[in-house]
């Protein structure tokens, strides 16, 4: 089985497996400060904004949870007047985890989580017509910890990846030009890299406020760095706030 087909088995697994299980849907509003950096650019680093949004389901079966987060993002960064754009869709962010210690209102969970993300960057006064892309398909362990007292909570959650394929570009003709709707769903499955740490690294460090758990928002800081580690490379990095409602 391809990892294509393999992914969306997992897919349909989380949606239909926890069908007995509570069912809650939120939505996320993330603004990020990013920072992007392609070996291509000679080492220079685009920075700027960045706008996601995200839609949440949350099945809780026993005392385990599976969360599948769907997101998509629009981003755009500078360096000496020139503009870099980014786009980010993620169609399978899903997670498991299930709770080590829950006691006098510390909580400690941890799990696993899986993601097909797929990352595109263009770089109009530098390539032309140029699509280049950052895509990842893996597996990172998850560790969440979490403080109530009274109506109010804190959290932290931290994962790291683990094992999976990683793709990006490695070849720019400059007397090629090509930006076609293809590229989009093509290119990210290229020469795709399978590894660990000698491949890629992604890092994902949250901190969560939820002022009253009675009620359905909740605010965040997240952290969130990427990196190929192979042949040409690219880096980015955002530093997030996050809104949530969750329903």
């Amino acid at each position: 089985m391809s990892f294509h087909k393999y992914s969306i088995a997992v897919l349909m697994m989380i949606i239909l497996n926890p069908v007995y299980g509570q069912i809650k849907q939120s939505h996320t509003i993330v603004i990020s400060f990013l920072q992007m950096k392609e070996q291509f650019n000679l080492g220079m680093v685009f920075n700027g904004a960045q706008l996601e949004y995200l839609y949440g389901i949350t099945w809780k079966i026993g005392d385990s949870e599976v969360q599948y987060q769907p997101k998509l993002s629009f981003g755009a960064g500078f360096n000496r007047g020139m503009i870099g754009y980014q786009i980010k869709i993620s169609p399978i962010n899903a997670s498991w985890t299930m709770p080590v210690l829950n006691e006098n209102g510390h909580t400690l969970k941890a799990g696993a989580h899986y993601t097909m993300d797929y990352g595109y960057q263009m770089y109009p006064d530098l390539h032309g017509g140029h699509l280049f892309w950052a895509s990842e398909i893996g597996f990172s362990p998850i560790i969440q910890y979490s403080y109530q007292w009274n109506q109010t909570r804190i959290g932290f959650s931290a994962q790291n990846s683990l094992l999976g394929f990683v793709s990006h570009t490695q070849k720019n003709d400059p007397y090629f030009y090509s930006f076609k709707a293809s590229d989009f769903f093509i290119h990210p499955h290229k020469d795709m890299q399978f590894g660990s740490f000698n491949k890629y690294n992604h890092t994902i460090i949250a901190v969560e406020y939820v002022p009253n758990v009675s009620k359905i928002h909740s605010f965040s800081y997240e952290f969130d760095y990427f990196e190929t580690n192979y042949g040409i490379k690219y880096e980015d990095l955002n530093h997030s706030l996050l809104w949530k409602m969750s329903l």
